[in-house]
């Protein structure tokens, strides 16, 4: 490939941008990388409930399919299934 007429930046100047980029990249990532750690372990803890929500409601829809009655469904609160335990004891 040809250069075009004119000034040039000098080597030693060109390789002191580079490596003046590569130092800032390199930064960039290791702080980007702990916050992104966190953001995905909280998002993992937060998916916990729905997954098990889901993996429920599947099995659920396996029995009807299959012709299986559906179980009754405990609706009481939570703050009542405590009581109830601890009045038990």
């Amino acid at each position: 490939m040809k250069q075009l007429p004119g000034r040039s930046r000098p080597p030693w100047l060109q390789q002191l941008i580079s490596f003046a980029a590569l130092i800032i990249v390199t930064v960039w990532l290791v702080t980007l990388l702990p916050v992104l750690l966190v953001v995905g372990l909280i998002a993992a803890v937060l998916l916990i409930p729905v997954l098990k929500q889901l993996r429920q409601e599947i099995d659920q829809f396996e029995q009807t399919q299959r012709g299986e009655p559906v179980p009754p469904k405990d609706v009481t609160p939570w703050q009542r299934r405590v009581w109830n335990r601890w009045r038990r004891r």
